[in-house]
């Protein structure tokens, strides 16, 4: 794939106190967003992250200026384009916000052809641009798209993930220093999502255009992401890398929205002998867990822990004071296997192992923490503050 003719300066987007109210029948109404901050770097991608109805698209659309949020304030490339709350109101429309907008559907007008969809894109700009100038832009988009040949198709005859790469070009053509969108992958089937994510990723990373799209998908987000901004109900949970999301999440509805979570009771103690040094661990029914330190909020010694499943170390002879769990499920997948194992008082655990040594259904195993592995430490909750998985 072509890189881009021209590369953009991407402008950072700043949102502070955001809150999105919708009005309902009857005089009532329904809060989308609730005081969203979030401050995205120029030329970063940023994933928002939620299960349906979790305001994220709200969110989005307060960016593009196509929602006018009840209170909080946006700002793009550090000018205010919205601003609503005590003091004076701000408001800039969407056109002039420098913004562009992929929806869910690509939204292509099915009976102009694919060059006339992109000139589509060049409206504003048509009293700056000559007739030779605009034709050299769509040529231009039309090759960072890698759909040379195709400006004279209609939208009808092109693929799904060929429609979203025109709706993308169609986006970029006034050259925004934004690029919004709206979960642009989830109407394409499994094979093809993945390999029109991988070309959106090259194109806007190629353009330098701040990117910020909506999915409830968790692989995409962190495959996509710089950044991940989970959401739940409205409110941001946690903004982070993909990394610190996965390994350090500020809950365990976090935790398990981001992955498979396993949770095992523990008792916080203040020193690790062996290590012979001061840290934070638990003991628990697989082991000695070291607590990750940036977690500090924790009321009581009484925790549940996070164990993700690559982090659970099955064997057959016990080790330290791990105890004895029967094996219930097996999954093979060939690179790795998954299990699940239920321990003495009952809890069950999620497993995943390398395919060389294989245990079935029914066998005796010891489940023992893997310390020694990247991401050797794990996140604690509080068992009075959260209970499992809140």
């Amino acid at each position: 794939m072509s890189t881009a003719p021209n590369t953009l300066a991407g402008a950072a987007v700043s949102l502070t106190g955001i809150s999105v109210v919708y009005a309902t029948g009857g005089g009532g109404s329904v809060a989308a967003v609730t005081d969203a901050n979030l401050d995205i770097e120029a030329g970063s991608i940023v994933a928002l992250l939620g299960p349906s109805g979790c305001g994220k698209t709200s969110l989005l659309r307060a960016i593009a200026g196509l929602e006018g949020p009840t209170a909080g304030s946006v700002s793009i490339g550090g000018t205010t384009v919205s601003s609503h709350g005590s003091g004076k109101r701000q408001w800039l429309n969407p056109e002039k916000r420098n913004v562009g907008m992929v929806f869910q559907d690509g939204a292509l007008f099915p009976h102009l052809t694919v060059t006339q969809n992109i000139v589509f894109g060049l409206r504003s700009l048509r009293k700056e641009l000559s007739r030779s100038e605009v034709l050299a832009r769509v040529d231009q988009l039309l090759d960072l798209v890698d759909l040379q040949g195709f400006g004279d198709r209609l939208p009808n005859t092109l693929s799904g993930g060929q429609q979203q790469r025109v709706a993308l070009a169609r986006s970029l053509a006034p050259q925004p220093k934004v690029l919004l969108l709206d979960e642009p992958f989830s109407a394409l089937d499994s094979s093809l999502r993945v390999q029109v994510r991988a070309e959106v990723a090259r194109i806007v990373r190629d353009v330098g255009v701040t990117t910020v799209f909506v999915t409830h998908d968790q692989d995409e987000a962190f495959v996509l992401g710089d950044k991940v901004a989970v959401m739940r109900a409205g409110i941001i949970e946690q903004f982070g890398t993909p990394d610190e999301l996965y390994r350090s999440p500020a809950t365990p509805w976090v935790a398990g929205f981001v992955g498979e979570a396993n949770f095992v009771h523990g008792v916080i103690a203040n020193h690790d002998a062996a290590a012979d040094r001061d840290v934070t661990v638990a003991a628990t029914p697989i082991g000695v867990v070291t607590i990750d330190d940036r977690r500090t909020d924790l009321t009581s010694n009484d925790v549940q822990v996070l164990v993700r499943p690559e982090q659970v170390n099955l064997r057959q002879d016990q080790a330290d004071d791990t105890e004895a769990a029967t094996v219930r499920t097996v999954e093979y997948y060939g690179h790795d296997v998954r299990y699940e194992i239920e321990l003495a008082d009952g809890t069950v655990l999620a497993a995943r192992t390398h395919s060389t040594e294989l245990y079935e259904r029914g066998d005796t195993v010891y489940p023992s923490f893997q310390s020694r592995q990247r991401g050797s430490t794990s996140a604690a909750f509080s068992v009075d503050r959260t209970g499992v998985g809140a």
